[in-house]
């Protein structure tokens, strides 16, 4: 089980007696947010010897909030009953460990980073991070928010709470706990769209949809409709990269992953997270070339989406398969069958390398029908759509054999020029079969 470790900054002021509250929640009576943020998330109840409170502690938090019995009140000199909060906690009886953390006072940028870097090592591989943020610096805020995603990238850790005790906002006694876990959740989302965006990964967003939908389908019954629909976005979204990554032309072409999609996005509520409909209309976006019927062009703007994201094989391997198909669908051939899709390669290869008239040179399948063979070759090097795609399907057809290769092949090409000429080759086979259409 992972350690829990809850981390708080440890303020100076003179704090007064309160008592706060989050919806059903009410803390005892108390100076210290800390005292009621661990009774909040049940430390006492749930806590052991394994896990660990870290108050954080400048000079003057020390001297005057954290071993003290007595205070003076501000701007008078009566020393008034004040039990600090190593006392308070050594009080509530917790199985934790309890640790003052001294840290610098942060008044410069090279003390900012010694804090973080304080706070950091105090986190353990796996850990689930409990955050208090009400007597933070003015930035401790934004630097426990990177903090964590730091700290999530480099040990694995899962942020569990974050909190801040608004004392200002009191009303007879009472103050509300604000809590700020939803803006980490959000942070979440956004980096893992944009991984999506960037690299067509949508390996995080699936795992965040899980995560956060899986409480709220079971307290449903699986009858929340916004769930719902967010679980079918995220299994439609997975389906759809992992066709694009495995080159599955006939998913990418003939079903109506992408109309699924769709449907799935305009389901959704703000109920959940409400800033995440923007992040999820962000990969709508992204699909917005793509028919929602089964569509052989749909295979072009699976190659552009390839190329956008960086996955460059597939990109030039679903742009010459898709050219195959379209003449295929154009003429009658079966875009399935291998022997009649190696029919138009060998057109292809008779127009490129101008063999009209030379048949015996003919590059045929091996299991071939012979004249019948010759006389769809014939018939598709007649075609003008086969004589002006014929310089580009050779061009896909090097660059394709290069990459698989490894380059290990006379002459290969170097990697940035071979990324963008496939940039250039997508856009050149849209020019002719979606003209006027720049879906660059």
């Amino acid at each position: 089980m992972a350690r829990k470790l809850f981390i708080s900054v440890l303020g100076a002021g003179f704090y007064e007696n309160c008592v706060y509250v989050q919806d059903d929640f009410k803390s005892s009576q108390t100076r210290f947010i800390q005292q009621a943020t661990l009774e909040l998330i049940d430390c006492k109840g749930r806590w052991t010897t394994e896990d660990k409170i870290c108050i954080l502690l400048t000079d003057k938090a020390r001297e005057v909030n954290w071993e003290v019995t007595s205070r003076a009140k501000l701007k008078t000199d009566n020393a008034v009953p004040y039990v600090g909060l190593k006392h308070v906690l050594n009080q509530m009886g917790l199985s934790a460990q309890v640790e003052g953390v001294s840290i610098l006072s942060g008044m410069n940028e090279n003390e900012m980073w010694e804090i973080f870097q304080t706070v950091f090592d105090l986190i353990e591989d796996g850990d689930e991070l409990y955050f208090d943020l009400t007597h933070s610096f003015r930035y401790l805020p934004m630097l426990v928010l990177v903090l964590g995603n730091y700290a999530k990238f480099l040990k694995n850790i899962r942020i569990a709470h974050i909190s801040y005790g608004n004392y200002e906002a009191r009303c007879e006694h009472e103050a509300p706990i604000i809590n700020l876990l939803p803006l980490t959740a959000l942070q979440d989302w956004t980096f893992a769209a944009a991984d999506f965006l960037q690299n067509g990964n949508s390996g995080q967003i699936v795992q965040l949809t899980r995560h956060a939908i899986r409480p709220i389908l079971c307290e449903s019954r699986g009858q929340n409709e916004t769930a719902n629909n967010l679980n079918r976005l995220s299994n439609t979204l997975q389906t759809i990269t992992n066709n694009l990554q495995t080159c599955r032309g006939l998913a990418i072409t003939q079903e109506e992953s992408v109309d699924q999609l769709k449907r799935s996005i305009e389901g959704l509520t703000v109920e959940i997270i409400p800033p995440l409909i923007p992040v999820i209309k962000k990969i709508e976006l992204s699909f917005a070339n793509f028919s929602v019927d089964k569509n052989t062009l749909n295979g072009l703007h699976a190659a552009r989406w390839c190329y956008d994201n960086r996955m460059y094989q597939q990109a030039i391997t679903i742009l010459q398969e898709t050219i195959v198909s379209l003449i295929c669908e154009q003429t009658g051939l079966s875009v399935e069958d291998e022997e009649e899709r190696m029919l138009v390669n060998s057109a292809f290869y008779v127009v490129y390398n101008k063999k009209q008239q030379h048949e015996e040179t003919w590059k045929l399948p091996n299991d071939s029908k012979g004249e019948d063979a010759k006389n769809k070759v014939r018939e598709l090097i007649q075609l003008p759509i086969v004589n002006a795609l014929s310089g580009s399907f050779k061009v896909a057809t090097n660059l394709r054999n290069d990459f698989n290769h490894s380059g290990f092949r006379n002459n290969p090409m170097k990697a940035n020029k071979m990324i963008k000429s496939i940039g250039e080759r997508i856009q050149k086979v849209c020019d002719i079969l979606i003209p006027n259409n720049d879906i660059h």
